[in-house]
């Protein structure tokens, strides 16, 4: 089983540019965790296009390449290192992050507040900061 799990992983890093955030959330057990892969090798070293999810469990893929051991910091607090995949599947939605170089596309979903969103519009924007973009999918808190 471990063999097939390994397998997979590897696909998924040589189709991970040709796959939707969907796809890659669809397939979240065989990305490797954030932390995990920095133990195992620098991002320096790291392909530009390697796939992983942060501590959040964002599926993110690597832009720039730089020295994991001097800059630890997650995906999240790096932006310019790190391009975002989001999820149309409103159950892999995930609460909101604000990162200008990957905005959330039409149909992608994010949670806020513990309700669940659907963006109408290519968008940057919160939920909360630009209603009009976006869509009530699940209301958690009424």
């Amino acid at each position: 089983m471990a063999n097939f799990g390994k397998a997979q992983a590897e696909v998924i890093q040589t189709k991970a540019d040709d796959m939707t955030g969907t796809e890659l959330y669809d397939k979240e057990d065989y990305i490797p965790d954030f932390a995990a892969a920095c133990e195992l090798k620098n991002m320096l070293e790291r392909n530009i296009g390697f796939t992983c999810k942060s501590s959040a469990g964002r599926v993110v893929r690597l832009l720039q390449k730089y020295d994991s051991t001097i800059y630890p910091q997650e995906p999240e607090e790096l932006p310019a290192q790190w391009g975002f995949k989001w999820s149309t599947d409103p159950k892999k939605a995930l609460p909101f992050v604000a990162i200008s170089t990957s905005p959330y596309m039409k149909d992608d979903c994010c949670t806020e507040n513990g309700n669940v969103y659907k963006s109408e519009i290519d968008n940057v924007f919160a939920p909360s900061a630009y209603p009009a973009g976006w869509t009530l999918y699940e209301e958690v808190n009424k």
